[in-house]
């Protein structure tokens, strides 16, 4: 594998930076394919490349019993860089936080993406919240109740999910941005993803990106004001995200970036 040829993959998490390819504009993309860049658009995603990753078991990747990637793989070589934004990789929003493990399905996904580009080098990056506005957000869909949810539902570790993703792919390179403060982290987060310098981030794309790509994030802080979830279970969420950026930090082979940072 040359170290030359690299695929960059935000696999998550659910709705903490959403959308993020669509908003990319016309100058920053010839910017993009100026340094043989192929970012996945949703529809590239969708159609050609997320039955693999969530395969599991016989029909998994590591069973060779799905096509690799895309139809026309091939047409992908001619790039040095691929990049994917898919925040909804690991699962569902209810995998994320009515399941007894955060994303059960987490391992076996990542090692279909480590499979699916095994020719380049690997870079995983996974963009965290709060708990509690995480729950905040699953509860205004109306779907789940905060009864169900807060009576069957542990207050789960992003730190433990990290863990897992790194320990399904070492030959990985993982970094894990605190998104407490969206606005403020996002531009280091695009330059990394998309490997350039953050002067090159127009206005248009920054402009596009901080009203679009963290709108659910930004709707469950004004959120939290209306839908409210146990005080208890709040200071156990609060405590357990703290908790996880102290793990997550100390971590081998793990990066964690903060608006501090």
């Amino acid at each position: 594998m040359s170290n030359a040829r690299t695929a960059t993959v935000h696999l998550g998490a659910n709705r903490v930076a959403t959308n993020l390819t669509e908003c990319i504009s016309g100058q920053l993309q010839k910017i993009l394919s100026s340094a043989s860049t192929k970012v996945f658009s949703r529809k590239d995603y969708v159609e050609n490349l997320r039955a693999a990753v969530v395969a599991a078991g016989n029909l998994g990747l590591l069973q060779n019993e799905v096509e690799p990637v895309l139809k026309d793989k091939k047409a992908l070589d001619r790039f040095e860089h691929i990049v994917i934004s898919e925040h909804a990789l690991l699962g569902s929003m209810g995998d994320m936080l009515t399941k007894k493990k955060m994303f059960p399905k987490a391992k076996q996904r990542v090692q279909n993406v480590d499979m699916a580009f095994s020719d380049r080098k690997l870079s995983l990056h996974l963009a965290i919240s709060p708990q509690a506005e995480c729950l905040i957000s699953l509860l205004a869909d109306g779907k789940f109740s905060p009864h169900s949810v807060e009576g069957a539902t542990p207050v789960h570790s992003w730190a433990n999910l990290v863990r897992r993703v790194r320990d399904a792919c070492p030959r990985a390179d993982v970094k894990v941005w605190d998104f407490e403060k969206p606005d403020e982290i996002m531009p280091s987060f695009l330059s990394s993803l998309f490997a350039i310098e953050a002067d090159l981030l127009d206005h248009r794309t920054r402009d596009e990106i901080a009203k679009n790509s963290c709108q659910h994030l930004k709707n469950a802080k004004l959120l939290s004001k209306i839908i409210q979830i146990d005080k208890d279970l709040q200071t156990r969420m609060d405590a357990q995200y703290e908790l996880d950026l102290a793990a997550i930090a100390a971590m081998p082979n793990v990066s964690l970036v903060r608006t501090s940072d």
